[in-house]
């Protein structure tokens, strides 16, 4: 089964809003920028661990 970069998937973030109500944000995106914006989450993830071992 092929999985087509260019198809159009929707993402949906949802925060608690500082103890307000929660807000959801919803955004059409392809396949291929999930990608690049997981991996760039990850990156993120890394940096944060990082931080985190050196201030400890």
């Amino acid at each position: 089964m092929d999985v087509d970069p260019n198809e159009i998937v929707t993402v949906e973030l949802s925060w608690d809003n500082g103890g307000w109500l929660p807000e959801t944000y919803s955004q059409d995106i392809t396949r291929r920028q999930l990608g690049e914006l997981l991996l760039q989450i990850d990156d993120m993830a890394g940096e944060t661990e990082s931080t985190q071992e050196r201030t400890a």
